[in-house]
């Protein structure tokens, strides 16, 4: 029974290590719940592969890597959403008349998939157009095309031919 040992083997690294690195990620990141989640998905990560981290000099030092780097995009994907709300802020006319995501999700359903990804990525996610290139695999010239393509087309769809923007 070589996957009972495995399996043993990685709860025993989970008892002695995972209350060490929630409380180590904890104190880095100020957040007890971000930090217990990364910890949680580093060792999910870890018995997905434990085959191959078991054999490393230090599975420990890898799955607090996988830790850090889970807690790292959080932080980004914060920063993205933070920008975004900021920059909704300053426009006050539009914000008190913005339409729920519920309204932006049905106004766009009838777009084509490229068109969709692009316009979600770059409004409601804050990517840049490289940002939003590299996240679907495409050029930032097609990025443009399918930005501007969903704005005319939602603008048409609007009623707002004679938009200024």
């Amino acid at each position: 029974m070589n996957d009972a040992r495995v399996v043993d083997d990685l709860e025993s690294l989970f008892r002695a290590h995972h209350g060490r690195l929630v409380r180590a990620l904890t104190v880095a990141c100020g957040n007890e719940q971000a930090a217990a989640d990364a910890v949680q998905h580093a060792f999910v990560k870890a018995h997905l592969r434990w085959r191959s981290i078991m054999n490393y000099d230090d599975p420990v030092g890898w799955i607090r890597r996988v830790a850090i780097n889970k807690l790292r995009d959080e932080h980004r994907s914060d920063m993205r959403k933070g920008r975004v709300v900021e920059r909704l802020a300053a426009e006050p006319e539009r914000t008190a008349q913005a339409p729920q995501l519920d309204d932006v999700a049905a106004m766009l359903e009838g777009l084509p998939r490229q068109q969709r990804l692009s316009l979600a990525l770059f409004y409601v996610d804050g990517l840049s157009v490289a940002e939003t290139a590299a996240t679907l695999g495409i050029s930032q010239g097609a990025v443009k095309f399918h930005l501007h393509q969903g704005r005319a087309t939602l603008r048409g769809q609007l009623g707002e031919g004679d938009s200024h923007g």
